[in-house]
């Protein structure tokens, strides 16, 4: 995935109203290109870890994180990271 194409889902993560839905793997190649580990840990459960260990655990159906609760959680996860819509890729 390009990096004009990880920005635009980084901006996306963050942008109101909160979408309904994100790609999933998208999601993922962001959030590996950051810096961030993922694991596929139980059925529709991904753990996003940083390099201290600190983790956050989404629910992702049917390749998507289709639920703003679970979108809300990895934007307040990224912003601990310092990472918001205006960092640049």
């Amino acid at each position: 995935m390009g990096l004009h194409k990880l920005q635009k889902k980084l901006e996306k993560i963050f942008s109101h109203p909160i979408p309904a839905s994100l790609d999933w793997k998208g999601v993922e190649n962001l959030l590996e290109h950051i810096g961030f580990s993922v694991e596929h840990t139980k059925k529709n459960h991904v753990k996003v870890i940083d390099s201290e260990g600190k983790e956050v655990v989404l629910i992702v159906h049917d390749h998507e994180l289709n639920n703003k609760e679970e979108i809300v959680k990895l934007k307040h996860f990224l912003q601990e990271h310092g990472i918001d819509e205006k960092t640049t890729l």
